[in-house]
């Protein structure tokens, strides 16, 4: 069987932890003596995974297979049991991993003979990019006959071998777990796990803040007790940046340092044994191991191994290389982390600010607005709503969808807002106020130039009532829920703004009772998908004429839990809703 790395299709491997030039994944899967499979997630009509393919197994994964499968292409199920209650599971494992995203570690037993081995198997299963899901099969080492190895060219005996599998497979299960997130605790999370128990009882992973003091990040031991009291002397020592030895002088200096007691390890003293007497301690610790976090020759932290209980054998310089290789793996996924949280919260605090902080508190009106951001990473959505008077007795209701996603969206989300804002100081004619919008759009660079579609209201109470004028630039047309729960749409189709120079909009004026709530909403609503299904108008119709009495808060709610019921999965546009109800 010709076998290639996992991902080769598309020009790069697709496993986590790729990356170490020297060692290519797939040659180091072939040397593993754990069983390693990549397969496909084959998925229903609603999404869910229900069988794999298998599309990549390493040496010991096809020495394994049963007589006659097909070693590749293949569907699993022919192979493992779908249900943990047959016997094995595995199956079942692996398409959970697949529908949440959350790595499993488990051990089973095959229920049929020849089902890969015979003997209890421990597993860990991972998903990965492109819908992808690694399967590391830990075989038993003791059963398995020694194997000949050929001589070197420089004949010396590789009776290492054992022990570089064993390495190759700490740092390919590492990889699987490092490559597994980009969110900032679950990849920290990874880093200690990715250590622990394979080559420590216990893992600490600090990172140095803006003015360079080492802040615990993560911490993990393979006894819950242990880990109790390995946080306990963490939170009763924090590092000093100037410490002489341990995590201060790691992250100062980039050198790795060893010894056998931990509180050395953590010293808050910039001088040797200085505040180590009136910290509390608990049981004693074993040998110590804090090598440094780094990239690029810039040391962001230190990751500190502890080996627990009296008697341990101290780290080794083997220990110390491999450590230093898994914290150079773990960088990456570190920095990835840390730099999608901060995209994310920047991507966070500009929506906000395209939005208003909080919605006015108009007389005899109802507000309630919802806006969801989708599920697109950290970039920005133009779909937008605004509330604001404009004038002694008149009120400016604006909700809108500038087209695209990202910074260039979200600066033309905020020239719209403002643009209508402005326009609104002077005028309370929506038809103003969007043409005002259009020629602001036309006004942009070609390059960045795009459409938007805008609903825009004015509502004025009087003696009967609620008056409202209505135009839309193009966007869908707002549901009006009557109080005696008839609904309809309001409002004339109108031309899409930042298209033409003279676009046309359409007034209409309708008088709101008590009672009545006008819905206003962007296409993220109806576009949402079940299957290949959209929501639609009519989805959004058919919340509002079952809650004929519910408040602007409640129909708004309600119509989030529809949509979020509505799919199998979340939204992935987003969306904007406002709901305005006369009291």
């Amino acid at each position: 069987m010709t076998t290639a790395a996992p991902g080769a299709e598309d020009g790069h491997a697709d496993t986590p932890g790729d990356g170490s030039a020297d060692t290519p994944l797939a040659e180091a899967f072939e040397l593993l003596p754990d069983a390693v499979s990549i397969s496909v997630a084959v998925r229903d009509a609603d999404g869910r995974a229900v069988d794999l393919c298998l599309e990549y197994a390493n040496a010991a994964a096809r020495t394994g297979h049963v007589p006659g499968a097909a070693p590749a292409g293949g569907p699993c199920g022919t192979l493992w049991s779908r249900t943990r209650t047959a016997g094995d599971g595995v199956l079942a494992a692996c398409l959970d991993v697949l529908n949440t995203g959350l790595p499993e570690h488990g051990v089973f037993t095959p229920a049929r003979k020849g089902a890969h081995r015979t003997t209890d198997r421990e597993y860990r299963a991972f998903r990965l990019r492109n819908d992808r899901l690694m399967l590391v099969l830990r075989t038993d080492r003791h059963a398995r006959a020694p194997e000949r190895t050929r001589p070197r060219p420089d004949g010396e005996d590789r009776s290492d071998d054992g022990s570089a599998r064993e390495r190759l497979r700490i740092l390919a299960d590492a990889g699987a777990l490092l490559g597994a997130s980009l969110d900032r605790e679950a990849t920290f999370d990874a880093v200690t796990g990715s250590v622990v128990p394979s080559l420590a009882d216990g893992c600490l992973l600090y990172l140095a803040d803006d003015t360079g003091h080492p802040v615990l990040a993560a911490l993990a031991h393979g006894d819950p007790r242990r880990q109790r009291e390995l946080r306990d002397l963490a939170e009763a020592s924090l590092p000093h940046p100037d410490a002489r030895d341990g995590v201060g002088a790691v992250i100062r200096t980039g050198r790795h340092e060893r010894g056998t007691d931990v509180t050395r390890a953590l010293n808050p003293s910039p001088h040797p044994g200085e505040g180590s007497r009136t910290r509390r301690r608990p049981s004693p610790a074993g040998p110590w191991l804090a090598v440094p976090v780094a990239r690029s020759g810039t040391v962001v932290g230190a990751m500190v191994l502890v080996r627990s209980g009296a008697g341990r054998s101290p780290f080794t310089e083997e220990d110390v290389r491999l450590a230093r290789e898994l914290s150079c793996r773990a960088t990456p996924a570190i920095e990835n982390a840390r730099h999608h949280t901060e995209q994310a919260e920047v991507a966070r605090r500009l929506q906000e600010s395209l939005l208003p902080r909080a919605l006015p508190d108009v007389p005899g009106l109802e507000l309630s607005a919802l806006h969801h951001p989708g599920q697109k990473g950290t970039l920005m959505g133009g779909d937008f709503y605004d509330v604001f008077p404009s004038g002694p007795q008149d009120w400016t209701v604006t909700v809108g969808d500038v087209a695209g996603k990202g910074p260039r969206a979200a600066a033309l989300t905020g020239l719209v807002r403002h643009t209508v804002r402005a326009t609104g100081r002077s005028t309370t004619d929506p038809a103003a106020l969007l043409r005002a919008v259009n020629a602001a759009l036309l006004d942009e660079p070609p390059s960045t130039r795009r459409f938007c579609t805008t609903a825009c209201a004015t509502l004025r109470p009087d003696g009967s009532g609620t008056r409202l004028t209505l135009v839309l630039g193009g966007h869908p047309h707002p549901l009006l829920r009557r109080s005696d729960g008839t609904v309809v749409p309001v409002g004339h189709p109108g031309t899409l703004l930042g298209v033409v120079s003279e676009p046309r909009l359409r007034t209409v004026h309708h008088t709101l009772e008590s009672g009545d709530l006008l819905l206003f909403y962007t296409d993220g609503v109806t576009e949402h998908r079940s299957n290949d299904v959209m929501l639609g108008e009519a989805g959004v119709h058919a919340v509002l004429a079952r809650t004929p009495r519910a408040s602007a808060e409640a129909t708004v709610r309600l119509l989030a839990e529809e949509i979020a019921a509505y799919g199998p999965r979340a939204p992935t546009d987003d969306f904007a809703v406002l709901g305005v109800r006369v009291r």
